[in-house]
């Protein structure tokens, strides 16, 4: 309620400052959806990055390509399973057979995946120093892998497990390796009798370090994320529809701080409006042309 509150502030603030200039809609610089690459725009972005301290913010978008599906997407795992019961910490605890029945998809997924040009692309410009981290609200760890140093987990990792009572970690790789060595009818099945559900040596559930429905998001790392997105001069955002709380609110984090915003992804979003520069483009596409123009590739 603080964080959704504070993003009620940021808004009406800079809707009545002369400073931000939101409301000057000629000062925009947005890409049309459906239309060829804007060269002239994107070597703009390019100039910018060249003399601004620079993060990243990326959402589902950026993974897409890396074959995992946006959560909330048409074919997204929230179209078949309730993310209240399947998704929440509560249910969890009560019963974490549903959850991991869930999962498993999200297991499958992840082990196949790889990062794709965009993760690189970052990755490449932070290790060249034209960009000083990435705020992420994914769990599939493709930044670390594509070679980002600096990534600020908002919604946890799957990396890892930890036991909900002692607190021990363990890696997430042997507990995955395990559960898809089932077909996963049988596997529902066995969890639903209480069997081959992931459990500590103590007795408790073990479950991803990941964020459910009506968990708290870790504030230290969310502090980190607002403090970098309060001291950028630009944040560039990435595959992220920006309509999930908290994350929604770093783009006026910046803007607050006289920062600039500027929003890839392949869909037109709720966030447009208020960045200054938009690009409606595959977002594995247009970051390897932006590191061409930077000229690190």
């Amino acid at each position: 309620m603080e964080i959704l509150k504070g993003f009620v502030v940021v808004v009406i603030e800079m809707l009545h400052s002369n400073n931000v200039g939101l409301l000057e809609r000629k000062n925009f610089k947005h890409q049309k959806k459906d239309t060829p690459m804007d060269e002239n725009l994107l070597k703009e972005l390019a100039e910018t990055i060249d003399t601004s301290d620079t993060i990243s913010l990326t959402g589902a978008g950026i993974s897409v390509p890396s074959g995992i599906a946006d959560f909330r997407s048409e074919h997204g795992l929230w179209s078949k399973y309730d993310p209240y019961e399947y998704g929440s910490y509560q249910k969890f605890i009560e019963d974490p057979s549903y959850f991991w029945e869930m999962h498993v998809d999200v297991l499958a997924a992840l082990q196949k995946a790889q990062p794709n040009p965009a993760h690189k692309a970052l990755a490449v410009m932070e290790e060249e120093k034209k960009l000083t981290g990435v705020i992420t609200q994914n769990i599939d760890g493709l930044h670390q892998r594509a070679g980002s140093r600096t990534v600020y987990e908002l919604h946890g990792t799957n990396d890892t497990c930890s036991c909900t009572i002692c607190g021990k970690t363990y890696d997430t790789g042997p507990i995955a390796d395990v559960l898809l060595s089932f077909e996963k009818d049988e596997l529902v099945q066995l969890m639903r009798s209480g069997r081959k559900i992931p459990t500590c040596e103590c007795g408790g559930w073990i479950k991803p370090d990941v964020i459910l429905f009506g968990e708290l998001m870790p504030r230290e790392t969310f502090s980190a994320a607002e403090r970098a997105a309060s001291s950028c001069d630009l944040l560039l955002v990435v595959g992220s529809s920006l309509q999930v709380q908290p994350a929604a609110s770093i783009p006026f984090v910046t803007k607050r701080s006289g920062g600039k915003v500027a929003i890839v992804n392949k869909d037109p979003g709720v966030m447009d409006w208020a960045a200054d520069f938009v690009f409606h483009e595959r977002a594995e596409v247009l970051l390897p042309e932006l590191t061409s123009v930077l000229g690190l590739t």
